[in-house]
């Protein structure tokens, strides 16, 4: 069986908003959510709609549609990894614009394209192997913790650790400091940008 890779993608367009207006027309009529997984698979739009798939994976079921005034939500469970290709492709043939967030903890993937921060504005994910592990101060990390949050800042991210006993000034500080507790931080990062999101923040 598959890793499952969730994948968050907003497609928007300021300045053709009919076209995400037949966007969602074409997702409400091609993806239907029921106990039969084929009548959601990602790929029903690609037929409806004669996107070329040529390269392009389409292993995912869309569990999710949100039409918003200024975008539309689409939250997919893909293979093992996100289908960035296939929402490219989408908002190619469509003429709109997205942003993705993508997690796969087990293939340590954590992946955010949007370096607006305006969808999303996550910048570090945590993962521990057992939330009974205590701190040093005493704390179980699991009660301070929660198993894949989400933090937008240095800051924030740093301030928690230092309530369960781990003061650091700097991401690397912390980092040496967690070796060895099974307690990672993950940085977002966009492979498909020269840049990532971490550098665009300083």
């Amino acid at each position: 069986m598959a890793n499952i890779c969730c994948d968050d993608v907003y497609f928007y367009s300021q300045s053709n908003p009919e076209h995400l207006d037949a966007l969602w027309e074409d997702l409400e009529t091609s993806i239907v959510f029921c106990r039969n997984e084929d009548l959601a698979w990602i790929g029903n739009l690609f037929e409806l709609k004669d996107i070329p798939t040529e390269g392009i994976s389409l292993r995912g079921t869309v569990i999710y549609i949100e039409r918003n005034p200024d975008n539309i939500l689409l939250s997919t469970s893909a293979a093992w990894s996100p289908l960035y290709e296939a929402y490219h492709a989408i908002a190619e043939a469509y003429q709109v614009d997205f942003v993705m967030q993508s997690i796969e903890p087990g293939c340590n993937i954590y992946i955010n394209t949007d370096h607006s921060g305006q969808c999303f504005p996550d910048l570090y994910a945590v993962s521990m192997e057992n939330e009974a592990f205590l701190t040093p101060a005493g704390i179980p990390v699991g009660e301070k913790l929660e198993y894949g949050e989400l933090f937008t800042t240095d800051a924030t991210l740093l301030e928690r650790f230092a309530e369960m006993g781990y003061p650091a000034d700097t991401l690397e500080m912390l980092d040496t400091l967690l070796e060895d507790t099974g307690i990672e931080v993950h940085c977002f990062e966009d492979p498909y940008s020269l840049s990532d999101l971490t550098d665009e923040e300083e």
